[in-house]
């Protein structure tokens, strides 16, 4: 069962032994600290002689699973089930309930094994994976920034936009010319594209006017929309000096208190308490997710 779910996301675990919960096994897929975790439960029946999954069972399943709040049980057997079993399911329950005979297993082992992806498809995953996570992290406690490398905080920031509603591209680890995350989205009817440029230095440099002019032309001279310019750290006092308000604009710019409020929004919008507006512009520069 454990690679079978694995592919779906849970991690499972054996309960304990000592005592009959009613539950064999507990995958959890998700994050129980904000909240946003999906437990599921599995037993197991196996019989030495040939006999039949009563629906006793199938009910002690369900009450188990009730009971400690899950959303959805499997229950796993060597042998085939009654048609009690089997019609007991098919009612309204508060809880996803699957029945699975040996048979069922192979079939869905099969079906796993056709999808699992090549190695490059894989990596993406679990980099994704490790994006959302760490947005988590930095919604719950900003001070994690602190000891992400900068190609990480580059990662999250892409996964962070998309989950909000951007379609996101993130540029290759050097030579982006200017750009980290490029961003696209419909304004007025019509497409718009927004160059990011994030700057996490271990050493707590700020960023300085140079780096804000080098971005500026860059959204200029290949005419795009605007951009975002994200510093952990901040900016130095002469960063601005020399925008103008045309400029100021068109670049807007956001600190680790920024970073901090998109990922605390994603957070919502992935948990079903947050929804785009019909102006994606507004999350990007000021709106629900903050910004300066």
């Amino acid at each position: 069962m454990r690679p079978i779910l694995r592919v779906e996301g849970f991690d499972l675990q054996a309960t304990s032994t000592h005592r009959d919960e009613g539950i064999d096994f507990v995958g959890v897929r998700g994050d129980p600290a904000l909240g946003s975790a999906e437990s599921l439960g599995v037993v197991a029946k196996f019989y030495s002689r040939a006999r039949k999954v009563a629906v006793e069972q199938v009910r002690e399943l369900i009450g188990a699973g009730l009971a400690k709040g899950m959303g959805r049980v499997i229950l796993v057997s060597n042998c085939a089930f009654t048609t009690a079993a089997r019609a007991t399911i098919e009612h309204d329950l508060p809880l996803s309930v699957e029945l699975k005979a040996l048979e069922d297993l192979r079939s869905w082992l099969e079906l796993v094994r056709e999808a699992e992806p090549d190695a490059e498809t894989e990596v993406r995953v679990i980099l994704r994976e490790l994006s959302e996570r760490f947005a988590r992290l930095i919604a719950r406690d900003p001070g994690a920034l602190a000891h992400l490398e900068w190609r990480d905080v580059e990662r999250t920031v892409a996964e962070v936009f998309d989950g909000l509603g951007f379609r996101v591209t993130l540029t290759p680890g050097s030579k982006d010319g200017g750009k980290d995350v490029i961003l696209e989205c419909e304004v007025a009817g019509k497409q718009a594209t927004y160059y990011v440029e994030i700057k996490h230095w271990r050493s707590s440099t700020k960023v300085g006017a140079d780096a804000v002019a080098k971005l500026l032309k860059v959204i200029v001279t290949e005419k795009k929309a605007g951009g975002l310019f994200l510093s952990t750290y901040g900016f130095t006092e002469n960063a601005f000096e020399q925008l103008t308000t045309i400029e100021r604009e068109k670049l807007r710019f956001g600190d680790q208190e920024k970073i901090v409020t998109l990922c605390r929004t994603y957070v919502k919008a992935k948990s079903g308490i947050w929804s785009p507006p019909d102006n994606l512009t507004e999350v990007l520069f000021d709106g629900d997710a903050g910004g300066r």
